[in-house]
């Protein structure tokens, strides 16, 4: 071996590896063969595998692992032609066993798309893809439930995630609650479709994804609350409050005590806490919400409500967490933000947003006004 090429050890490597996965394959599928047969039984022993044990002196335990891989791919022949091939390694024809044991039904319809994943991702990669499949199909192995006592249909909602780590919604609601989802999500398109029109390049332009990106907004709105009181940072820190030009007279210059800058308004509440954290106070929120009422973005109607707020030069970039280099955005409007690169500034003030050349973006309104008659001269 050393005298070989580096080139041609690696391609001696990736050869003897797929060499050896098809001769676990071909053994799986020999041991499977000899285990239906029963021909073992007339030597006395209680399985294929514990006479094949018995004859060659192999562990029984990898020889049971074999019988069950052979089962598989006997269960799902799509699987065979690439595991003959080297393509699928021990673990990735243990993993597609497991899935035809347990879903055998769902796996024989299912196969094609699990062997495709199986070729093409790593073992441990593939492992966790049958995973995710599993919990799909034990949602779907599952018996539906059956409605419990009291007036009208029951409203039901199933989220499972699918082999490409994305999710899957399926939901079955009564005429109430459609007519009430139905009705909120209309109210959230509508506000899409007019924003789409005044041209917010940050709505989808498919229909599905629209209301879609409509009942994100309304759970991310569920789960957003006001900011607490509660004293999460500096819970140990005792802090001293002095004016800045009394700093240098109480010798603290040299100690290791930590210095920070805090900027109070008129009433005493906190308006720019500098550097030592990036979570927006309460005061800060206030002093941004009352200068934008609402989000910042061009066009958007969302109110306060509905928005974080949004560091305008970023926190880990060396931004502080302050009213003036803060602005509200509302979720999608942050997401647009940071995903594009577009950059909000603080201008004279206000809040303007900007695309990734630095240029001001502005939005054109639609003239809903109807035309006035006109007058003879």
């Amino acid at each position: 071996m050393s005298a070989l090429c580096d080139d041609k050890l690696a391609g001696f490597v990736v050869d003897m590896e797929a060499l050896l996965n098809a001769v676990y394959t071909l053994s799986a599928v020999g041991l499977e063969e000899f285990h239906r047969r029963g021909v073992w039984a007339a030597d006395g022993a209680l399985s294929g595998a514990g006479w094949a044990a018995g004859s060659t002196g192999s562990a029984k335990p990898s020889l049971r692992a074999r019988v069950r891989a052979g089962a598989a791919l006997r269960q799902l022949p799509s699987a065979t032609p690439p595991a003959r091939a080297g393509l699928l390694s021990p673990d990735h024809v243990g993993a597609l066993g497991d899935c035809a044991r347990r879903h055998g039904d769902l796996a024989a319809r299912d196969q094609d798309l699990l062997v495709g994943q199986a070729v093409e991702l790593d073992a441990a990669a593939f492992r966790v893809a049958a995973r995710h499949w599993e919990d799909r199909a034990s949602d779907a192995d599952a018996p539906e439930p059956t409605p419990g006592p009291g007036p009208g249909p029951v409203d039901e909602a199933f989220l499972s995630k699918t082999l490409d780590g994305r999710w899957e919604l399926r939901a079955s609601f009564s005429p109430e609650s459609g007519d009430l989802l139905n009705a909120a999500l209309d109210v959230e398109v509508d506000r899409y479709l007019r924003a789409a029109r005044d041209g917010d390049p940050s709505v989808p332009l498919v229909a599905s994804q629209v209301r879609a990106a409509a009942l994100l907004d309304l759970t991310c709105q569920g789960m957003r609350r006001e900011p607490s009181e509660a004293s999460v940072p500096d819970r140990y820190r005792v802090a001293m409050v002095v004016p800045f030009d009394q700093y240098d007279g109480l010798g603290l210059a040299g100690c290791d005590s930590p210095a920070f800058r805090v900027v109070v308004g008129a009433e005493g509440e906190v308006i720019d806490i500098g550097r030592d954290s990036r979570r927006w106070t309460t005061g800060i929120r206030r002093a941004v919400t009352f200068r934008d009422g609402g989000c910042s973005f061009p066009g958007c109607d969302r109110p306060p409500g509905w928005c974080d707020v949004h560091h305008c030069d970023e926190w880990e970039n060396g931004g502080t967490t302050s009213a003036d280099n803060g602005a509200l955005l509302c979720r999608r409007h942050h997401t647009f933000i940071h995903r594009k690169r577009w950059r909000i500034t603080i201008d004279d003030g206000k809040p303007v947003t900007r695309r990734t050349d630095g240029t001001e973006h502005v939005i054109r309104r639609w003239d809903t006004t109807p035309p006035q008659p006109a007058h003879a001269g």
